[in-house]
């Protein structure tokens, strides 16, 4: 399979988004895990958005239920939403409004490998979570469509799913010939049993390099997470008479997660997130 069938992406995004985003709030570990998911995602990119007051023409590619979205149009910018699925660009339509910021939105049912969208649009091209991945076999058409419509020297955000992740995933669910297939080929699937493309670093280097982007970094998001908890736990003297507050400790563990994220344990990561520029 070189792709996945839009057809089966759009219908089974379209069955989830009613309830797209909610996540578990009554699993902390859970819930820390997607605030602190979420927090390294959005603060490199936030870094790059201009100071001075200027409004960027955003595309939040495969942009799901406008959670990001809503960030780059609060700070002022135009954002142009672009999903396969009519269900979540009725659920990001909703945060939009919600937030009254439909003046600055735009919405675009459409597909990441074949953009139906000018050359140079945009002043920054996100694409988070797994619609490079869906692309399967067709990822690197899909990074250069995400670089094409890029201005040059646009930054060029994407987020895909870890080949080591899904590899150790398979392991610790009792799945070695699962394990081994994805070690080699890197197929596995969604959350939502569609099949996806899990990378390694060097894949997306040559992607990026392929599309005429410049590789800035890859790092992972969020890195050791689980483990990373235990040993926090047991260094703050966790007891079953004195339990360790996770949740109080949000910002110690978000500003260990941010140094880690960019130490070089991108392949520890549950997601990896590359940073590019589309070459002047």
């Amino acid at each position: 399979m070189t792709s996945a069938d839009p057809q089966s992406l759009k219908r089974r995004y379209d069955e989830v988004s009613p309830k797209y985003d909610q996540g578990a709030p009554d699993a902390m570990a859970i819930k820390l895990f997607w605030l602190t998911y979420e927090h390294l995602t959005w603060k490199p990119v936030e870094a790059l958005l201009p100071r001075d007051g200027t409004a960027w023409r955003v595309l939040d590619a495969g942009g799901g239920g406008g959670k990001f979205g809503t960030r780059f149009a609060e700070g002022g910018h135009h954002v142009t939403v672009l999903d396969i699925s009519p269900g979540m660009l009725d659920g990001a339509r909703a945060q939009f409004a919600a937030k009254g910021l439909l003046d600055r939105a735009a919405f675009v049912e459409g597909n990441v490998a074949a953009l139906e969208l000018p050359d140079a649009a945009f002043d920054l091209v996100f694409c988070e979570g797994d619609p490079v991945s869906y692309c399967l076999d067709a990822y690197p058409r899909a990074v250069k469509e995400l670089v094409r419509v890029a201005k040059p020297g646009a930054p060029v955000v994407l987020g895909v799913d870890n080949r080591y992740e899904a590899f150790s995933g398979y392991l610790k669910q009792g799945k070695p010939q699962e394990a081994f297939r994805t070690l080699h080929d890197g197929r596995t699937t969604c959350p939502y049993g569609l099949p996806v493309h899990a990378f390694t670093v060097r894949e997306l280097e040559r992607a990026v390099a392929g599309a005429g982007a410049e590789l800035l970094e890859i790092f992972g998001k969020p890195v050791m997470f689980f483990d990373m908890l235990k040993a926090m736990a047991a260094a703050h003297g966790n007891t079953a008479q004195a339990p360790w507050d996770a949740w109080a400790a949000r910002e110690e563990i978000l500003a260990l997660q941010e140094k880690l994220a960019h130490e070089g344990f991108a392949v520890l990561g549950q997601h990896l997130q590359v940073m590019a520029r589309r070459r002047a």
